[in-house]
């Protein structure tokens, strides 16, 4: 209400001008002139009819470790609100109810809460493992579920279309780069990663080496750990004496007793060796907390967490009123419960909590802080309908386009851990808004990772062209892991596009996705929503827990048998496309859930098929994690061109996620392989490289043995397709 606020303006400058003399005699008449403008300014909309008395419940979920600041960290959220509402003529009140997230009972606990329409929101748990839980049960029931710092990248990446899981923090993808950024400026030429094996770790251990190869920083070690056991033989790995001296260590632990385990670990290793060489470590959020200050004693520990903004002034604030430093996940739980309060003003006669939060957090008029004088005000405009501009102390609340639940923007503190005490050293963040440093430079200072190849070579002497024959190996047999099925079926249905004909594809697939009683498509496969059935006419020539690993062998090398009546017939007057698409680890490929292909043994096949002319050239296709090691064991065989989702030290993307079934649909790799071929078949070796590779997310797309196949700038790979 514009008016009325500028006329409370002028009054009061007024009043203030007055001598005491006559502001006795002007005050009560200057008063009534006010309380007439109020009555008339407010005629239009009374807030008197838009608002009642209520009181809204809600659940805040958090580790039991640190009660005592959860706790003083929402009552002065709370009290912040009861400040910004004082003169309102309706009272509102914001209930908390609290659980312990280590609860073994957590999961019936959630469910109960998303049943009992007297809870009206959750914020929290802090921990992803947790999180997921209470994800799964309050979309069931669409209560919102804010979590402040639950920042497993799987966890986000589920729950993104989902319109009332919302994210204050952004997932451990940013906090990895920002890790490995941080090493980069310290000076450091080689980075190691030890993580824990669960979603957490996962975050960082899918995406650390895709990131340091951006930045030009060579990846050591990536190791992960299941157990306390494990914990302490990596710990001792990294302990050995031949390690690089301008090496770090990247250590994302998922929980306290894994950061203490390392610390003890690194301390019965003082012990027992006269001079300790371990490398500088870096360390996730996980490692800031008050439980942990005082315990980390045998390393120089250093980090990063999110944290508030510094230009909101909280940090500052926070010392002031409690003589200490805010931990990891205070500011996002008091710009949670701030929020909430923010939606329960401004939400409407039949309108959901979930519309009115994106309904306010979409506001971008005149930017409102967090303190008391400047939330009064933005909540004065939300009751008449306004809508301001809101920021809270982690920054400005700037969600994603798409959802508008996931926050964009994240500042993260760069602390070390100095006598049982966290010192801050600066503020990180990507862009270098609001008073941080920035990233970004660091990134635009690398070079350009795509390969480089040389256009002038010559290729190998080849035989006349005559023939087409592909395999596909869908190396994958659970509905957990559809994609890899779906996309085998989708390059089937490619090469049929392109000329293919049925006796000269070999397809190896489970293909017991079509009629899984979990299928929303019976009797159909789809690598996206609204795509096609991938399984329509699909000819399977072999499930693959009928195969060995031998049976593949004699498959690639032609040796037909009763138990095997179709294998690659083929010579050296034909192109050969090999698809795989399947797990993988260091140098090996998961066949099935039963079998392991080495890398030596891809090598000897491949090597067996040259010796015995069965291919003119070949072209292997690999979409799987670490395949760039069996692109490695294929180097140096004449007329072999390996192009694998990933480099040696890399996990591949999964790229299309249907939440009603909760699986993967297709992988990134994949999908830009065969968008990029029917775009245009003719298009050259090196340009569909190019193409892949750039719309390839989390992983580099490489390319092997390109030496020993020919001219990547003149071969095509309409060679491959019988129809050119």
């Amino acid at each position: 209400m514009p008016q009325l606020n500028n006329l409370h303006h002028i009054i009061g400058h007024t009043i203030l001008r007055l001598t005491e003399s006559v502001r006795k005699i002007a005050l009560p008449a200057l008063l009534v002139i006010l309380c007439i403008a109020v009555q008339g300014c407010s005629d239009e909309t009374p807030p008197s009819e838009r608002h009642a008395d209520v009181i809204h419940r809600i659940v805040v979920v958090m580790p039991g470790g640190n009660d005592a600041r959860w706790h003083r960290t929402v009552e002065w959220a709370l009290e912040n609100i009861r400040n910004a509402r004082r003169g309102f003529p309706d009272k509102m009140e914001i209930e908390v109810e609290w659980h312990d997230e280590a609860d073994p009972e957590l999961e019936t606990y959630l469910r109960r809460v998303a049943e009992d329409d007297e809870y009206e929101a959750v914020v929290g748990p802090m921990e992803s493992a947790h999180a997921a839980i209470a994800a799964k049960w309050m979309k069931e029931s669409r209560k919102p579920l804010i979590l402040p710092i639950a920042t497993s990248t799987e966890l986000q990446r589920l729950y993104a279309g989902c319109p009332n899981v919302w994210h204050l923090c952004q997932s451990d993808i940013t906090q990895s780069e920002i890790l490995i950024a941080q090493a980069h400026n310290c000076g450091y030429s080689q980075v190691s990663l030890l993580t824990s094996a669960d979603d957490y770790g996962r975050s960082f251990s899918d995406w650390f080496a895709y990131q340091a190869t951006e930045l030009g920083i060579t990846v050591g070690e990536v190791r992960t750990y299941s157990d306390p056991s494990e914990l302490r033989g990596c710990v001792e790995y990294f302990a050995h004496e031949g390690y690089a001296p301008l090496s770090m260590l990247l250590f994302a632990p998922s929980s306290s007793e894994d950061a203490i385990a390392f610390d003890d670990a690194i301390g019965r290793l003082k012990e027992e060796t006269a001079r300790l060489r371990f490398p500088e470590v870096i360390c996730s959020d996980i490692v800031h907390s008050p439980d942990l200050a005082g315990r980390l004693k045998n390393l120089r520990y250093e980090g990063v967490s999110p944290s508030a903004s510094p230009a909101s002034g909280f940090a500052t604030a926070y010392r002031g009123r409690y003589g200490e430093e805010a931990a990891s996940g205070e500011a996002h739980l008091f710009d949670a419960v701030t929020m909430l309060a923010y939606a329960f003003e401004a939400m409407t006669d039949g309108e959901g909590l979930n519309d009115a939060l994106r309904r306010v957090i979409d506001n971008d008029g005149d930017e409102h802080g967090w303190l008391a004088e400047d939330m009064r005000l933005a909540m004065s405009e939300l009751r008449q309908g306004g809508e301001p501009g809101l920021s809270g102390v982690t920054g400005d609340w700037t969600f994603d386009s798409a959802n508008r639940t996931v926050i964009l923007n994240t500042t993260y503190l760069h602390w070390i851990l100095s006598d049982g005490e966290y010192i801050p050293v600066e503020y990180l963040s990507t862009d270098g808004g609001h008073r941080t440093t920035s990233t970004m430079q660091i990134w635009a200072e690398a070079a350009d990772r795509l390969q480089n190849f040389d256009n002038s070579g010559t290729a190998p002497e080849y035989a006349a062209l005559e023939g087409h024959h592909a395999v596909i190996v869908a190396a994958s047999d659970t509905w957990a892991n559809y994609r890899h099925q779906a996309d085998a079926m989708a390059m089937y249905q490619l090469l049929r596009r392109h000329g293919y004909a049925d006796e000269n594809i070999i397809v190896i697939a489970e293909d017991n996705l079509a009629d899984d009683p979990r299928n929303i498509w019976p009797g159909e496969v789809r690598v996206r929503p609204d795509g096609a059935d991938v399984h329509a006419a699909l000819k399977v020539d072999y499930h693959l827990s009928s195969l060995s690993i031998d049976d593949f062998e004699d498959i690639m090398t032609g040796n037909q048998h009763s138990g095997l009546p179709s294998t690659l017939q083929s010579d050296n007057h034909d192109n050969v496309v090999l698809f795989w698409c399947g797990h993988g680890n260091l140098n090996q490929l998961c066949w099935g859930s039963r079998a392991i292909m080495e890398g030596s043994r891809m090598r000897r096949i491949v090597e067996r098929m040259a010796d015995a002319g069965r291919f003119r050239k070949l072209l292997i296709v690999m979409d799987a994690c670490y395949s760039g090691t069996i692109g490695e064991a294929c180097e140096g065989v004449p007329g072999v061109l390996v192009m694998t989702a990933a480099n040696a030290n890399e996990s591949s993307k999964a790229d299309v996620k249907n939440l009603d079934m909760g699986i993967w649909l297709s992988n990134g790799f994949t999908r830009a392989f065969q968008e990029a071929v029917d775009a245009n078949p003719a298009i050259s070796m090196r340009d569909l490289y190019y193409e892949v590779a750039r719309r390839t997310l989390g992983s580099h797309a490489t390319i092997y043995n390109a030496t020993a196949s020919g001219n990547l700038f003149r071969e095509s790979f309409d060679e491959y397709l019988p129809v050119r």
